[in-house]
Formats: C-alpha cells, sequence, structure tokens
C-alpha cells in the first residue's frame, strides 16, 4: 500500500531494493522518453500541460513561454540552440523521404532488371538443352540482354542520401541550461519521432552490455557478421529516430575509438543525435593518451554535419539557491530573533557538523513527509554485472549509506544508476572534504550526484563540511594540463596521484603523476622488471595450471574481477601522465556536481523529488 500524501511505501523493508532490474535492457526494449520524468527535470509541476498549453507542441515557443514566466532566464545563446533543435524534426523528415524516393528508384531498377532476365529466360533453356554439333543443324541465339543475378549495385544512383544535419551538439558551462534545453527539445519538438533521451553514463552501460552479448552471440556462430560496432549501431538505431545524451564525455582511448566511428555510423542510419557536454568539441579528451589518432575523427565529424551551439551565462542553479536564501532571510526579518536562529528550508535535507545523530538527522530531513521514519534494517540491492551491494539501512524506498560505502569501493557510475533507480531517498552521512589525492572517491561522488539528480531523487547529506566546500579542491582539475608554460596548472605540480578512478565499464585506468623524470624511470624500470616476472609466471601456468592459484597483480598488471580498484595494492592497466584528461573530466565533474548539489536543496527540486516518490508508491502498488 502507499500513502501519497507521506510519500511512503509500505510492505517489505527491502523488497524495492532486489527490483532493480538492468539499465541497459529497459533503455532497449523502451527507447521513447518519459514526459512525466522530463517534467520533473524540469520543475514543470503538476500541470505542465495546462501551463505551456499550444505552446506545448513547438520546442521554441514552449523555450519563449517558459521565459515569460520567469521559469527560465533570458539567454540569447540558449535561444540560438533552441533554434538549431527545432531545425532537427524537418531534417528527420526531409531524409526520410529522400531515402524513401532512393529505395524506390533501386526497387524500380530492380524490377528492370527482372524483367531482362525473364525475356532472354527462354532462350537460355534452349541454350541449356541443345545437343546439336556441326556448323549446319543450327542452335541457339545467344541472348541480346544480360541476365541479373541479385539486386542492382547503387552505384548508378549514388550513395544512399545523408541526414543532413546529423544532430545537434549543445556545449558550455555549469549551469547554462543546456540540459533543460534538450530536454525541452525531447518533451515538445518530437511529436510523432521515436527520442530516446539517457543520461551519456546510462547510454555507455548500455553500448558496453551490447558489446559483450554480441562477441558472446557471435562465438561459434559459422555465419560471416558484420563489425561488431555496425551491429551496436544497428541496434541502437531500433526503434530510435533521435539520440539524446547528457553529459557526453569522452574520458578514455577506448571510448575515443568507439565513438569515432558510431556517431558516423549512427548518421548512415539516419539517427539523430543530440549532445550537451561542458567542452567544445575541439577539446574533447583533450590531453588524452593518444587523442590525436582518434578524436580529430570525431570533431571533424561533429563540426562538419552536426548544428554545434555553445552556451555561456551565469549558474542558474546557484542563483536560484541564492534567491530562495534571501527570501527566507527577507521573510524572518520581522520575526523574533528565536525565529531568525531557526533552520532554514534549505537545511532539511543537508546538514553539517561532527557528532551528529544520524536518525535524528534522517528524522528531521523526513519530518515534513507527513508520517513518523521507518525503521530501516540491512539489506541489498542487485547492482550491475551480476554484483550486489550491501545497504546498511533501507525501507519504504528509503536507503542510508556511509559516504565510505558508496564512494571508497570499486562501484561505477552504472551502479550508482541503479540506486536512482531503486529508491526514491537516499541518506549519504559523514561526507568529508575531499583533498586533491581523492580524486577518485570525488569521481564516485559526483557520479552519485549525477545519477540521483537524473532521477529527481531526494538526497539528505550529512557532510563534516559546508557542502560547497566538499568538492572545492577537486574542482581545479578542470585546469590540468601537460602545458609546462603553466605552471600553476601543470600535471607535474598537482602532487602525487594514486589510482584514477574511471567509471567506463570494463576500463579500467590507472594514473601516476610522478613529477620527475627520475621517478618516471625508476617506475618505468620496475615496470618492465614486473612484465618480465609476469611472462615468467604465464608460461608456469602454462606448465601446471591446476597448480596457479594467482594473486591480486601488481600495480601494473592486468585487474581481476572484482578487484577493488581504489586500493593501490590492486592490479589494473596502468598508463602514465598521458591521461591528463581523465583528470580534467573529474573536475568538470566536481564542478557540475557542486552545481547540482545547491539545486537538490531548493524547493523545486524537492516539489519534483516528492512527485517522484509518489510515482514510485504507485507503480509499487
Amino acid at each position: 500500500m502507499c500513502s501519497l500524501a507521506s510519500g511512503r511505501c509500505s510492505g517489505p523493508a527491502v523488497r524495492l531494493a532486489h527490483r532493480s532490474r538492468s539499465l541497459a535492457t529497459a533503455a532497449a526494449s523502451s527507447p521513447c522518453v518519459d514526459a512525466e520524468r522530463l517534467a520533473l527535470r524540469l520543475r514543470l509541476g503538476e500541470g505542465w500541460r495546462a501551463s505551456l498549453g499550444s505552446a506545448a507542441e513547438d520546442v521554441t515557443l514552449a523555450h519563449e513561454a517558459l521565459v515569460s514566466q520567469g521559469r527560465l532566464q533570458v539567454n540569447d545563446q540558449q535561444a540560438a540552440a533552441v533554434s538549431a533543435l527545432s531545425r532537427l524534426p524537418g531534417a528527420l523528415a526531409e531524409a526520410r523521404e529522400a531515402r524513401q524516393r532512393w529505395n524506390d528508384e533501386q526497387a524500380g531498377l530492380t524490377a528492370a532488371a527482372e524483367r531482362a532476365a525473364a525475356r532472354v529466360q527462354d532462350e537460355r533453356k534452349k541454350a541449356a538443352a541443345w545437343e546439336g554439333s556441326g556448323w549446319f543443324k543450327g542452335s541457339p541465339s545467344t541472348p541480346r540482354e544480360p541476365a541479373i543475378v541479385g539486386s542492382v549495385c547503387w552505384l548508378s544512383v549514388g550513395p544512399p542520401p545523408a541526414l543532413q544535419p546529423a544532430g545537434c551538439y549543445i556545449y558550455g558551462t555549469v549551469g547554462s541550461g543546456k540540459s533543460t534545453v534538450m530536454d525541452l527539445f525531447c518533451l515538445s519538438a518530437l511529436k510523432g519521432w521515436r527520442a530516446r533521451r539517457q543520461h551519456f553514463h546510462e547510454f555507455a552501460l548500455w553500448l558496453h552490455q551490447e558489446l559483450v552479448h554480441l562477441r558472446r552471440a557471435s562465438q561459434g556462430s559459422e555465419e560471416p557478421a558484420k563489425h561488431i560496432l555496425e551491429r551496436v549501431a544497428d541496434r541502437a538505431a531500433e526503434g530510435t529516430d533521435v539520440l539524446c545524451l547528457d553529459e557526453f564525455a569522452v574520458t578514455n582511448v577506448a571510448d575515443a575509438i568507439m565513438f569515432a566511428e558510431l556517431l558516423r555510423l549512427l548518421a548512415e542510419r539516419q539517427v539523430a543525435v543530440v549532445c550537451t557536454t561542458n567542452r567544445p568539441p575541439e577539446d574533447l579528451y583533450k590531453d588524452g593518451l593518444h587523442r590525436e589518432r582518434y578524436v580529430p575523427a570525431i570533431v571533424e565529424h561533429i563540426r562538419g554535419n552536426y548544428l554545434v551551439a555553445g552556451i555561456s551565462g551565469s549558474d542558474y542553479r546557484e542563483e536560484m539557491l541564492r534567491a530562495m536564501q534571501l527570501q527566507e532571510r527577507t521573510a524572518s526579518e520581522g520575526t523574533s530573533t528565536a525565529a531568525n536562529s531557526s533552520p532554514s528550508k534549505s537545511d532539511r535535507v543537508f546538514f553539517q557538523g561532527l557528532g551528529v545523530c544520524m536518525n535524528a538527522t534522517l528524522g528531521d530531513a523526513l519530518k515534513g513527509d507527513g508520517a513518523e521514519v521507518p525503521e530501516l534494517v540491512p539489506g541489498e540491492v542487485q547492482v550491475t554485472w551480476g554484483r550486489s551491494l550491501s545497504v546498511p539501512g533501507t525501507s519504504q524506498g528509503i536507503a542510508r549509506f556511509h559516504f565510505d560505502d558508496l564512494c571508497r569501493r570499486a562501484l561505477a557510475a552504472e551502479d550508482f544508476l541503479v540506486l536512482a533507480s531503486s529508491f526514491h531517498t537516499i541518506f549519504v552521512h559523514d561526507v568529508p572534504r575531499l583533498a586533491l589525492e581523492e580524486h577518485n572517491e570525488a569521481r564516485r561522488f559526483t557520479n552519485l550526484v549525477d545519477a540521483l539528480y537524473e532521477h529527481s531523487v531526494r538526497l539528505v547529506c550529512h557532510s563534516h563540511v559546508p557542502i560547497d566546500e566538499v568538492l572545492q579542491s577537486i574542482e581545479i582539475l578542470q585546469q590540468a594540463s601537460t602545458d609546462t608554460n603553466r605552471e600553476e596548472f601543470s600535471a607535474d605540480r598537482l602532487g602525487v596521484f594514486e589510482p584514477m578512478y574511471d567509471d567506463s565499464p570494463n576500463i579500467n585506468i590507472q594514473i601516476k603523476e610522478l613529477g620527475t623524470r627520475e621517478k618516471l624511470k625508476e617506475l618505468q624500470d620496475r615496470r618492465f622488471a614486473e612484465e618480465q616476472l609476469s611472462e615468467a609466471r604465464r608460461l608456469g601456468r602454462l606448465v601446471a595450471p591446476e597448480g596457479w592459484k594467482g594473486e591480486t597483480g601488481s600495480k601494473w598488471s592486468a585487474a581481476p574481477a572484482g578487484a577493488d580498484l581504489s586500493s593501490p595494492d590492486q592490479g589494473v592497466a596502468g598508463i602514465m601522465v598521458a591521461a591528463v584528461g581523465s583528470l580534467q573530466e573529474s573536475g568538470f565533474a566536481a564542478r557540475r556536481a557542486a552545481s547540482r548539489l545547491k539545486e537538490m536543496q531548493t524547493a523545486p527540486y524537492l516539489e519534483a523529488a516528492r512527485q517522484r516518490r509518489q510515482l514510485m508508491c504507485a507503480h509499487s502498488q
């Protein structure tokens, strides 16, 4: 049963945790966007259809309506991005019509070839049956028109018509409204078109799971198969006309290789791609390992085939929180001193300090629900890749975690997406101020914030320091560089980094920032020695495989399945200082998470979270 007034679901304490499912399967089976979820993300409220009226059918009109209502700021660059997005439905329609004409012409040529083959069929039968010999007994005439085997080649009509523009690439500063514009486009401009809107982490999870599935399915098959990325593109194009990816990023060379080809293949299949990101195309995977081999192809494809729009401006989330706090202070000016000292509304979900009673903290955050705080009991949730995660306390859609439970363990973005889809309220306590060396833990925390924000989950957070200061040290990594002329941001001066967390499934990358050439040479020598030892051990396993137990591996060997990549004694596939691009992405992610944490304290976000709780309760009945 469910009480919509309280937003609480009753039933077994850990039932919801066990109902988590494969996000990739869900995305593949239901690619179309969820209008209600988009409305929650846009903070439009329950009456959003009536509020937008006829403007809900056109992205440009919808944007103008929200600006006139004061829900969006006036921003010419944002309006230009909306105008660019509005061109995509027309481009899709024209491309589909052109493709239909091309198909009809191909079919006409094939039919003509089949008629030509039928006309000479009798002559060929006579030639096959002729047994005469000599010069004067006659022979069947040679067919004047050749027979055609198979369909006609398209060389006579040219290649299939391309989708132009093939998509829209929106980049800009944190909080400038990139995701808002894309969500509004999905909500209002795609009537009749099948759109698939996902956070990039969700799409990356689906992509890697599809690669694993296709590789396994092709084993032992004797049929000739397409290149695996072509088969992935076929799967992505099934039932999808527009693919919208929020927070697109390239953080490692494997993703650079795949997306250089995948974007081109999707364009061939006339699937428009919309991306939002913090970087212009030329800065994707900046300073990354082997970047020059693969990223230029991505940049050329985007610049040549996409509508590229840049958005800058102030962080609207920060301004929203500042305006709310100002309103609260103004409202309290006429009250007594006691009222002035009472907690503000923004303190309902974010708490700080040491020696705080966690049960009392959670109770304070949930007291506005109108019901008693349920007793939380230990549980378990199934996350990705066949693994499970212990939940210290869970009940009725609420989960409680220590910071270390989520951010000092080998968890990735897709695991946090499972949590976001399984719970409507998550309480994370004892969040520390993260130092520069803890960018590994910081990346996990930012991925957690992204997942919860994406699904409008209420985050109750207890930190040792003000929440604004938790990621402050990590944000400087946006400027990390291999350029020695920029000494203040040089990677050599950022300290000694242990394992660098990479959130791509099946891609484990470790960064070693050593600072001096002597240390680098020392590490290279040690790596060479370990490689020799690893080769000797491999030969030993070939001789006596049943007697080999193995170990966790050195810092440069391949990590075993389930290894804790945050521990320096676990093995990962290592790379050197060339992977500064991953550090930069950690800095961008920290800045984005800090902005989203501000909005997650505001009344519009908390209202969206309340609506999400109601939907989850209704579905659990």
